[in-house]
């Protein structure tokens, strides 16, 4: 309660006039029609009143079934109450339209009754002053002949205080209302879900072709780039083979880089980089020229691999042969591609070195979802003195 008087001093607490105001020019467009329906009924002028409200609020409630109008609705409870919510649907669902509908007419209603008791509170206020600019002793107030004195003063300040308190308490019931009937519906929270989920799933794919492609790239070529200056002079033939290494990565990595910027701009290129385990010995040439002792085997029908799982095990022994780059120690690495009839099995071992193992985990994060979206099994993790990388991604439905 004292949270409430305190905020009675914060002009923000009284949103809910301009909020009212702006539902009246709404409705003014409206109300002939209602006062139409009001007419058609024999009754005295009260109840011929209390009919064209009525009215009135029901066809606003019939305007808010539109989206447009539910859109609108948001907009105005967004910039006058202060309220958060989401821009709405652009089609909305029923139960949506229900929603902004019944909103519409509740708006509609309570903002004539409030309007109608401020502006009683209002015409209160003044009853002071008939008192004390003096002159008449008895005043004519709503048909009653009411005595003036000094009582009226405080009944001015109640006026004031009980329109205060009246706005303030509008404007907390306006924004509760606004929230619940204009917020979204479970269908539209289970949509922006669907939505936020493909674009996190969107940019994680595309940090993971990023970190493969260009990553494995990187560390080729800084690793080539470094014996090149070592070698400069002592062996400019293995110098001109480092530099023809390191600009035959480069431009693979710019088909990469292009492909993931055309992601990026929702504009892909005309072809997408389509290297598959076809092509495997080639990361093998290049992590030897590199300074890997890389022994490949390759059995099965490679080639006959659905297209997708062969960019993905591509993808696993660029990420294999990256690692061993960065952190194996002395000594052999192998590298075992085994196409079975039931699965594609993948293997890269190499040593550790003589310090403690590594402990980056981002490339095998991005790995583990590469092989999950194949229904796959990927194992890695130090074994004795050596890094194992295994990977099983099934080829059939049952497998």
């Amino acid at each position: 309660m004292s949270g409430f008087l305190v905020s009675l001093a914060r002009i923000g607490s009284y949103r809910s006039l301009p909020y009212t105001a702006v539902s009246l020019l709404l409705a003014a467009p409206i109300s002939p029609f209602a006062f139409a329906v009001a007419v058609s009924f024999d009754a005295d002028s009260r109840v011929r009143a209390l009919i064209a409200a009525v009215a009135l609020a029901v066809l606003m409630g019939l305007l808010g079934l539109l989206g447009p109008v539910r859109r609108l609705g948001v907009g105005l409870a967004n910039g006058l109450l202060g309220t958060r919510l989401p821009a709405p649907a652009r089609r909305p669902d029923a139960v949506s339209r229900l929603r902004s509908g019944l909103w519409s007419a509740l708006h509609t209603a309570v903002s004539g009754a409030l309007a109608t008791v401020l502006g009683f509170l209002a015409i209160s206020m003044f009853v002071p002053l008939a008192w004390l600019t003096g002159g008449q002793d008895r005043i004519s107030f709503f048909r009653n002949d009411v005595p003036l004195g000094p009582w009226t003063i405080l009944f001015g300040l109640a006026a004031v205080v009980a329109a205060l308190v009246l706005a303030a308490a509008a404007t907390i019931g306006f924004r509760v209302g606004a929230t619940t009937l204009l917020g979204p519906s479970a269908a539209e929270l289970t949509a922006a879900a669907e939505q936020r989920s493909a674009v996190l799933a969107q940019r994680n794919r595309l940090a993971r072709e990023l970190h493969d492609s260009i990553g494995h790239t990187l560390t080729t070529s800084t690793i080539q780039a470094a014996a090149a200056a070592e070698l400069v002079e002592a062996d400019p033939a293995q110098v001109r083979r480092a530099l023809g290494t390191i600009e035959e990565a480069s431009r693979s990595a710019l088909e990469d880089l292009d492909h993931v910027l055309g992601l990026l701009r929702d504009e892909p290129a005309a072809k997408a980089p389509t290297r598959t385990l076809a092509e495997v010995d080639v990361l093998a040439v290049r992590a030897r020229e590199a300074g890997l002792d890389v022994r490949l085997a390759v059995t099965g029908p490679v080639a006959a691999l659905p297209a997708t799982v062969s960019r993905e095990g591509y993808r696993i022994v660029q990420e294999g042969l990256t690692n061993a780059l960065r952190h194996a120690g002395p000594g052999t690495v192998d590298v075992r591609v085994e196409a079975g009839p039931e699965q594609l099995g993948i293997a890269v071992v190499n040593p550790l070195p003589g310090d403690a193992p590594r402990t980056g985990r981002r490339g095998l994060a991005g790995l583990a979802e590469r092989v999950g979206a194949l229904r796959g099994e990927l194992d890695a993790g130090p074994d004795g003195g050596q890094w194992r990388l295994r990977a099983t991604i099934p080829l059939r439905a049952g497998a």
